[in-house]
């Protein structure tokens, strides 16, 4: 099995190559499989995340995907990796995880997303033990069961509003409020950040792309981006890692 780590794409920003003079096509999905075109019981799509289609197949894989993007912790992300290896007794079955993300510090994590009224029916908690028994650290150090429950409508409207703001890039604006922000310490406001801009609502714009690609980050993370909103430059999850 080719290690995740192998194919997933680094969500931290624009690549050093990616000119936004210049078009270029979006990259398509590393999943190893496809979502079905139809489907009775799922909402299935994709989203565009750095210049590369992330599909899902549910409501609550929308939910992880857009938060694993925002998340200053998480470095890698991919969905549908390959699938991984199991025994049920006598049988040998297989899994195909709905994430797997790498953090900064290293951590690996396969992900199972699942509506939480299927969460018993699916039996995927047993499958989940079985394979934490049996894969041991060779793939990942963690297996997580995730719900739409385990997202906050703080979260999601966050997410959203990035992943939304992140589609229509101004570099200049960005790197005109990261000169302002070498000038500003400790905790400030966004309304503070986008007066001292000039930018006005384009300033508001630059300080959600730059929350979302971990240049700022939320005082209090469990607080909507808006103009009250309290930033500081963003911190390192990690000791031995620089702050970004």
């Amino acid at each position: 099995m080719q290690s995740p780590t192998q194919r997933a794409v680094s969500i931290n920003g624009p690549h050093p190559e990616f000119d936004h003079e210049i078009w270029k096509p979006t990259a398509p999905s590393l999943g190893s499989r496809q979502p079905a075109l139809r489907s009775r019981y799922s909402s299935i799509g994709f989203m565009v995340e750095d210049g590369r289609v992330l599909n899902f197949e549910s409501r609550p894989e929308r939910f992880a995907g857009e938060a694993f993007a925002m998340d200053p912790t998480i470095e890698f992300v991919l969905e549908q990796p390959p699938r991984v290896a199991y025994r049920d007794g006598g049988r040998g079955l297989h899994h195909t995880f709905d994430f797997y993300t790498k953090k900064v510090c290293g951590t690996r994590t396969f992900t199972a997303i699942k509506h939480s009224r299927r969460v018993e029916r699916s039996g995927i908690r047993r499958t989940i033990k079985l394979i934490a028994e049996q894969i041991g650290r060779g793939l990942a150090d963690e297996i997580a069961l995730l719900t739409e429950l385990d997202f906050s409508a703080t979260e999601r409207f966050n997410a959203e509003l990035a992943h939304e703001i992140k589609r229509d890039p101004v570099p200049a604006h960005d790197e005109h409020v990261r000169q302002i922000a070498a000038e500003l310490q400790g905790v400030v406001t966004v309304s503070d950040v986008v007066a001292i801009s000039g930018l006005a609502a384009e300033g508001f714009r630059s300080i959600v792309r730059l929350i979302a690609s971990r240049f700022f980050q939320l005082a209090h993370p469990d607080t909507r981006i808006d103009y009250g909103a309290h930033i500081r430059r963003c911190i390192s999850p990690c000791p031995d890692k620089k702050a970004r």
